[in-house]
């Protein structure tokens, strides 16, 4: 038996997927072996709790908790492999919770412990990036290639983690001089589906960009005549280019490969050219006329946002009023009509992620999701379940002009795409025109106390003269990191490329304060319900409004939160409204 976690990584492990799954009928027998196994594992009684959580699991092999569990009781027993195939599985059903990444990093790290050893070294070691038996430390590449946790999180989302970062850039390098064995090509393939997801955000050397123009140009010859090609080579150009970009890389698609490139293929050629297929039928809801639009959409033409491989993952549909009421119980909501459908629209709406999870979050949602980028869009409806695809359509249109849509809504949500726009509160305006009487509207703006880092990060590349170009946010990023800017490192957009360059180089932003926003929302008559915090935060703050004797719709209290600490909204301001 291996080591055990310690108690920190026991902690990130149960937070990896707790309270992931809905609550069964009294009487399911899926739900008496949860209680059973809770109660032996409360006992101690570790061996019962598995064989508890295995039943269930045999009932219901979808059940992320009991798969979450279930890894947990492994880890501390000791089988890492068996522990990381379930937190695995875990996270392909609630692949929401890789957005707090640092308890799947911990995980990570508990099942696969080479791993920790290698970061380690990387960090202590960089920017140079060591051979591979010293970066390895004399472990192989065997159980990197076999562990199915690091498999998964590589190909589903971009790591956010700054060490692991720096482990994997350092081992991609140390790739390009590897033997040629299977565990290499699993191991480079992986890498390969890291790097497409980051958009290659990960830095390079001068060398690795000569070696990489080396590989595609070696491809595109052996592609020419026709002639055979080694998986690892393909593999190789892949960690630092698209294979989507040779000019014959259609040829790839057709020939036989190990099931690790063939994964790689799919990802780089064959998901964009489905996109591509897909612009052409996105209906044009409205012209785009506005400068700042039209150079906004330009920006998301070349990188979509966000990146995001797997698809919120199902949860227990709720109603709108009932989620509210749980997240606002202060709040005083005027009930919506009584319908069947609810009626949202999400104005800017990216690649897809917000109006994917409010479709599978909402009872009888019905959702139009609208953005100016075509790219985009394509990106969303070639990545939207099957299961929800009449449940959501997708469309480009500018908020500016859709005064005349001629539909109305029971809710608009339109996070993070305001403060783009050369004036919010008009834009703000037309989409509130959208909503019907008792509707509600969620937002998301940027916060000028809490982007203080972010505009000062920007002064700083604007002196450098750095362009948002893939070179340059790739140097961008080292330098930032260099000389102070740490705490950008905190941040998921830092993580991937497009999302870099929408946190440090968006061609249109402003930032906001709360006495501007409580002033738009006294002037159109709203009732604000409250900032919407991630679950540990709102029970904070609702203790902390409890203990002062504030209300939680106070908008000025909160106003002395931000001055106190002006990180509180350094993501956004997260907010709901009702219309009266």
């Amino acid at each position: 038996m291996g080591p055990s976690m310690n108690r920190r990584e026991r902690r990130a492990a149960r937070r990896l997927g707790a309270s992931t799954a809905a609550a069964a009928p009294a009487g399911d027998p899926v739900r008496a072996l949860l209680a059973a196994a809770a109660r032996a594992e409360a006992a101690g009684r570790g061996e019962e709790a598995v064989r508890c959580y295995r039943r269930l699991l045999a009932r219901a092999p979808d059940h992320a908790e009991a798969l979450n569990n279930l890894g947990c009781l492994l880890l501390a027993q000791g089988e890492r492999a068996q522990a990381s195939a379930a937190f695995a599985r875990a996270l392909a059903l609630m692949p929401q919770l890789l957005d707090s990444f640092a308890p799947v990093c911990a995980t990570l790290c508990a099942v696969l412990p080479p791993l920790s050893a290698m970061i380690a070294r990387a960090q202590a070691s960089w920017p140079r990036r060591p051979a591979l038996a010293e970066l390895l430390g004399g472990a192989g590449l065997e159980a990197l290639a076999a562990d199915p946790l690091f498999g998964f999180v590589l190909s589903a989302t971009p790591v956010r983690d700054l060490g692991l970062e720096r482990a994997l850039t350092a081992l991609r390098c140390a790739l390009l001089n590897a033997p040629e064995d299977a565990a290499a090509l699993e191991v480079a393939a992986a890498l390969a589906m890291q790097c497409f997801v980051n958009d290659y955000v990960f830095a390079t050397t001068e060398e690795e960009e000569a070696e990489a123009a080396r590989l595609a140009a070696a491809v595109e010859e052996a592609l020419g005549r026709q002639a055979e090609l080694a998986p690892m080579t393909l593999a190789r150009l892949a960690m630092y280019r698209p294979l989507g970009a040779l000019a014959q890389a259609q040829a790839l698609a057709a020939r036989p490969f190990p099931r690790a490139l063939k994964a790689v293929i799919a990802q780089q050629i064959g998901e964009p050219r489905a996109e591509l297929a897909l612009r052409a039928a996105i209906p044009r809801l409205t012209p785009i006329t506005d400068a700042v639009s039209r150079r906004v959409r330009a920006q998301y033409e070349e990188h979509p946002y966000p990146r995001w491989a797997v698809p919120p993952g199902a949860v227990e549909p709720i109603a709108l009023a009932d989620y509210l009421g749980g997240l606002f119980p202060h709040a005083a909501l005027a009930p919506l009509r009584p319908r069947d459908r609810l009626e949202v629209l999400v104005a800017g709406c990216g690649t897809g992620w917000q109006a994917i999870g409010l479709a599978r979050r909402f009872k009888g949602a019905e959702v139009l999701a609208v953005d100016l980028s075509l790219a985009s869009l394509a990106y969303a409806r070639r990545r939207t379940p099957p299961a929800l695809a009449s449940r959501i359509a997708y469309a480009q249109a500018d908020i500016l002009a859709l005064g005349g849509l001629g539909r109305s809504f029971d809710l608009v949500d339109a996070s993070g795409v305001l403060h783009h726009m050369a004036d919010p509160f008009a834009a703000w305006r037309i989409l509130l025109a959208l909503v019907r009487p008792g509707g509600f509207m969620h937002l998301g703006l940027y916060s000028a106390r809490g982007r203080a880092d972010i505009a000062a990060a920007r002064a700083f590349i604007a002196a450098r003269g750095f362009a948002p170009t893939a070179a340059d946010l790739r140097r961008c990023r080292e330098e930032l990191l260099a000389n102070g800017f740490t705490r950008l490192a905190r941040i998921n957009d830092f993580y991937a490329l497009s999302e870099c360059r929408d946190l440090l180089f968006h061609v249109a932003e402003r930032h906001l304060s709360i006495p501007e926003i409580k002033e738009f929302i006294a002037a159109e008559g709203l009732a604000f319900l409250g900032f919407e915090f991630p679950a540990a935060a709102q029970a904070h703050y609702r203790a902390l409004f409890a203990r002062r004797g504030w209300a939680m719709d106070d908008l000025d209290r909160w106003h002395e939160i931000e001055n106190e600490a002006p990180d509180t909204f350094s993501g956004m301001y997260h907010f709901w409204v009702q219309k009266r």
